[in-house]
């Protein structure tokens, strides 16, 4: 009884009977498994066409758009989602710069190490920077350093502090590189300062002692530094190629600072841009600096 009822379900005859009536009539006999395999490939020849037909013809192009995410289209807002984050961060730190900038010009104080206010430790910090390299190169050229420097090394650390700290009010400039200035300080069409034609990779050097308040990039100046003085002073760097100093660091008069370049937007070729400022008002360097000729 039980493999009648087996027979039953597993086998089946299927009976073709024609219209016409001089053919006679034909009988296929299959089983259960037999049939369930002829159905799964039936659907997979023709899912295939289907897809075959939807990428490659213009049928494709009659449906409508699927809802899902190709993988192309995955990996692409990935990309994008990863450009954004970085842009994100880049808005950030520009508008960082601005704010530091705008602090220093309009002279009001900015975040600071408490230890930019220590001279000693200054001091000591200069001597192991591995810009005073300087030193082993030629600077027979500048008669103002050379004097300062004969003058100081006759007094030891202590009585120098001091004599710093009684003649913090003086102060003078010198050129910060050996080019030639192309173009003058204009106030008029918002020219703040002379610019010295120079290979790219020339040596710039601090045009006064102080202390680096700005040393970053930004879109117009390109790389750009900007030290703090005594009396109210600073002085601009601007479109340097590299950075050789770094924010809170103090800088003597004719330690290297950077080297000339041509980045930012608002540079029409190699040269450093030099300006000083003195409470928040422009000065012409061209009056004042001491070694210009």
């Amino acid at each position: 009884m039980k493999k009648q009822r087996k027979n039953l379900i597993l086998n089946y005859d299927l009976l073709l009977v024609p219209k016409n009536l001089n053919h006679s009539a034909k009988t296929y006999r299959f089983t259960l498994s037999k049939a369930l395999i002829l159905i799964m490939v039936i659907l997979i020849i023709s899912n295939s066409i289907i897809l075959f037909l939807i990428s490659y013809t213009p049928i494709g192009k009659i449906l409508p758009d699927t809802p899902y995410i190709k993988g192309e289209d995955y990996s692409q807002i990935i990309e994008l989602r990863e450009k954004v984050f970085e842009l994100s961060k880049e808005v950030e730190r520009v508008r960082k710069i601005n704010e530091r900038l705008n602090l220093i010009i309009e002279g009001k104080a900015i975040p600071t190490d408490p230890r930019d206010l220590d001279t000693n430790y200054q001091l000591q910090k200069m001597k192991k920077d591995s810009l005073n390299l300087l030193g082993k190169n030629k600077l027979t050229n500048n008669l103002f350093f050379i004097v300062e420097k004969i003058l100081m090394s006759s007094i030891d650390d202590n009585t120098q502090v001091e004599d710093n700290s009684k003649n913090k009010d003086y102060i003078f400039f010198m050129k910060p590189a050996d080019g030639l200035v192309t173009r003058g300080f204009n106030k008029d069409i918002s020219h703040y300062g002379i610019d010295f034609s120079l290979p790219v990779g020339s040596v710039v050097r601090a045009s006064a002692s102080g202390i680096v308040v700005f040393a970053d990039y930004t879109i117009n100046d390109g790389y750009k530094i900007i030290i703090s003085h005594s009396r109210g002073y600073i002085t601009v760097y601007k479109h340097l190629s590299q950075i050789l100093k770094r924010e809170r660091d103090y800088v003597k008069q004719g330690d290297i600072i950077g080297l000339s370049g041509n980045t930012g937007k608002l540079t029409t070729g190699p040269h450093l841009h030099f300006e000083i400022w003195k409470y928040q008002t422009p000065i012409d360097p061209q009056k004042i600096l001491v070694d210009l000729k």
